[in-house]
C-alpha cells in the first residue's frame, strides 16, 4: 500500500484521538482473518485504506456516527451483518459492488464503490446510497468522496466539530 495513504489514515486517527473517550469509541484492531473471511464470503475486495484503518481500530463511533468494523457476531451492527442485510434482505438491494460501511441514522449508507479505485488503487470512491431509491445507469448513487480519509475528515470529524468541541461540549459561537 502507498505510504501516503497510510499517512492519511494515521493523521485521521491522530485527529480522532483528540476527542474525549466520552464521545469517541475506538475498537481494538481487527483480526486480519476476519477481513479475508469477509472478502471470500461476499466475493468482494475491501479497500486497502479501510483494511489499514481496521488494523488500527476495528471501526469506531463518534457522537453517533459510526464507521463499521468486522466482528462476525450476532450482537450489534458490523460490516458483515450490514452487507448481508442491505444486499439480500431489503426491497431495494444495493449493487453487489457497494460495501455499506457508514450508516447515516436514517436507513441510508455511505458505501465503498469497489468498481472505482482511486489513490494508487488503495482507495475506492465513496457514494451515498438512499435505501429506498431505485437507481439506474443514468441516475447512479452520488459520489461524495475519493477516499476514506477525506470522508472521515469531512463527515465524521468536520461535521462533529461544527457543533461540538473535542470534549463533547456544545460549540458556542461568539456573539456580536
Amino acid at each position: 500500500m502507498d505510504n501516503s495513504v497510510k499517512k492519511e489514515i494515521d493523521e485521521v486517527l491522530e485527529e480522532l484521538g483528540k476527542f474525549s473517550s466520552n464521545i469517541l469509541t475506538l475498537n481494538s484492531p481487527v483480526n486480519p482473518e476476519l477481513m479475508k473471511r469477509f472478502e471470500q464470503q461476499f466475493h468482494i475486495e475491501l479497500p486497502n485504506d479501510y483494511k489499514y484503518l481496521l488494523t488500527k481500530t476495528n471501526g469506531f463511533g463518534l457522537m453517533g456516527d459510526d464507521v463499521l468494523g468486522i466482528t462476525y457476531t450476532t450482537y450489534g451492527t458490523d460490516l458483515v451483518n450490514t452487507y448481508q442485510f442491505e444486499h439480500y434482505e431489503v426491497i431495494v438491494p444495493q449493487y453487489e459492488w457497494l460495501i455499506p460501511f457508514c450508516p447515516d441514522g436514517g436507513g441510508n449508507f455511505y458505501c465503498f464503490d469497489t468498481n472505482v479505485r482511486t489513490r494508487n488503487g488503495d482507495s475506492n470512491q465513496i457514494v451515498f446510497w438512499y435505501s429506498n431509491y431505485e437507481y439506474t445507469e443514468s441516475d447512479p448513487p452520488e459520489v461524495t468522496h475519493e477516499c476514506l480519509a477525506d470522508f472521515i475528515n469531512e463527515c465524521i470529524i468536520g461535521w462533529t466539530l461544527q457543533d461540538y468541541n473535542y470534549d463533547g461540549s456544545d460549540r458556542i459561537e461568539p456573539s456580536n
